[in-house]
């Protein structure tokens, strides 16, 4: 038996992209052991390449990139497919000592990952892949808790409108491959959750993100001005967790599978707003999602439902201690 340390090092390998860190981090948490965090890039032309014809993909970063070498961790968590294939660098160099662990489609052969944990609507299948409903992530009942009582302690109001009021979260993401906000999109979208919310007597709580942008922020302010809405803009800290503990409806904008994992994992009522078309993937995880009771289209009107959380994030994690300690263990 090998000797191993009481607590395995773990690298999070992963292209810099918000979506992407949380879904290692979160899985990397939920674990419980210590990890570092190596955001990486490919330099040319290496990053056109599939990941397994790369020798030593982890030389060949950008200057951006977080320098990595020896010695290798026990274990690496990757996401994204530059991830997947530094990952694999990695191990080769660890002549194969190393666990590698990735979410997602690696597109490499999956033989050569040990554990893959893809969103079902990837279609994978293989003894080493385990689907997930939705997207992994770092939302957690603690770090919703701690929110909420952070949000209360910084805005004591919250806690009379919400004894007197029904609080609507709204998650708005952004344009994608398949789907483009516009400010005259944003508009129509708060006209149509002003309504709503007027007709439920309702507080509206709204975040945006990132890829939201600033004309549509703005745009939704304007449409936003003289109503009962509480709006982070980008600025300061995130209310995102304590919108997800304290709201009785949320409702998604479809565009983020990411998103809408994380609020399934709260068991409340989902609506979804689909501001245009989607993906073959991402149309069949709306589809089982809707099937499931799990989340509605929103058509203006709102009701109560209810369903069993959906995360999986610490069912994989328990499911890669386990067969890491298990690999480990092997004389």
């Amino acid at each position: 038996m090998s000797s191993m340390p009481k607590q395995p090092r773990v690298w999070l390998l992963t292209h810099d992209a918000v979506g992407l860190r949380n879904q290692v981090i979160g899985l990397a948490e939920h674990i419980g052991w210590p990890f570092e965090l190596k955001l990486v890039n490919l330099r040319k032309p290496w990053r056109w390449l599939p990941g397994h014809l790369i020798p030593q993909a982890q030389t060949k970063l950008t200057a951006d990139s977080t320098p990595l070498c020896a010695p290798w961790p026990d274990l690496i968590i990757s996401c994204g497919r530059l991830g997947a294939a530094v990952a694999l660098g990695v191990k080769r160099a660890s002549k194969g000592q190393t666990f590698t662990v990735h979410i997602q489609n690696p597109q490499i052969p999956l033989h050569m990952v040990d554990i893959i944990a893809p969103p079902r609507h990837d279609g994978l299948k293989g003894k080493n892949v385990f689907p997930t409903r939705g997207a992994l992530h770092h939302v957690s009942p603690q770090k919703i808790a701690d929110a909420v009582n952070v949000q209360h302690t910084l805005h004591p109001e919250l806690k009379n409108i919400k004894t007197h009021q029904s609080i609507i979260g709204v998650l708005i993401g952004g344009s994608n491959a398949t789907a483009t906000l516009t400010p005259e999109k944003s508009r129509a979208l708060i006209a149509t959750l002003c309504k709503a919310a007027e007709n439920q007597n309702a507080h509206l709580w709204i975040t945006a993100s990132r890829r939201t942008g600033a004309a549509n922020i703005a745009a939704m302010q304007s449409e936003l001005a003289n109503t009962a809405h509480w709006l982070w803009n980008n600025e300061g800290e995130n209310p995102y967790h304590a919108i997800l503990g304290m709201a009785d409806y949320l409702i998604v904008t479809g565009d983020s599978v990411s998103m809408i994992s994380e609020a399934a994992s709260t068991g409340k009522p989902i609506y979804t707003i689909d501001f245009d078309g989607y993906s073959g993937r991402l149309n069949d995880f709306h589809q089982m999602l809707r099937k499931e009771g799990v989340t509605r289209p929103f058509n203006g009107q709102l009701d109560s439902w209810h369903y069993l959380p959906v995360n999986d994030t610490p069912n994989i994690a328990e499911l890669i201690r386990s067969r890491f300690w298990a690999q480990k263990s092997r004389p």
